[in-house]
Order: structure tokens, then sequence, then C-alpha cells
């Protein structure tokens, strides 16, 4: 049985994804990539989400005549193209 411990930890590179042992090296970086793997990467400044309390709305609040079935849904007509 291989003895894991002389390699190190394990990591997950962020940048590519690449799983390495860091074989003890610090900062420990992706043999891929050359990526810092010592702290997690910082969340982008677009996945942040503004969420507005005022326009949200619970399900109970829509009446049953507000929901309409898509079996009953009126269907629009196609448009006939003429050459």
């Amino acid at each position: 049985m291989v003895d894991k411990a002389r390699f190190g930890e394990r990591h997950t590179c962020h940048a590519c994804g690449c799983k390495f042992y860091d074989m003890h090296r610090d900062p420990p970086t992706c043999p891929r990539c050359g990526a810092d793997v010592s702290r997690p990467p910082l969340p982008a400044d677009d996945t942040v989400l503004d969420v507005d309390d005022d326009d949200d709305v619970a399900v109970a609040d829509v009446e049953a005549e507000d929901v309409v079935e898509t079996d009953e849904a009126p269907r629009e007509e196609e448009e006939e193209i003429e050459d």
C-alpha cells in the first residue's frame, strides 16, 4: 500500500478542476495551470443577486382563478406565409 502522507494534502484546483497532491509545497500550486490553491477563490461580482423583499409574492397569494391550466390555455393561430 502506498504511503499517501509523503504526498502531502490532496487539493482540487479552483481554476481548472485538476485534483492533485501538494507534495508538501507552500503555497500549494496546481501542476496543470499554476494557480495558488491555498485560499478559496473570491466570488465574482456578478454572482451576487439583489433581492427586493417588496417584490416577493407568496404562493398562497395567488388565487385559483388566476391559474391557467396548460390544456385550457387558448392557442394562437399560426400565420400562413404566402409566397
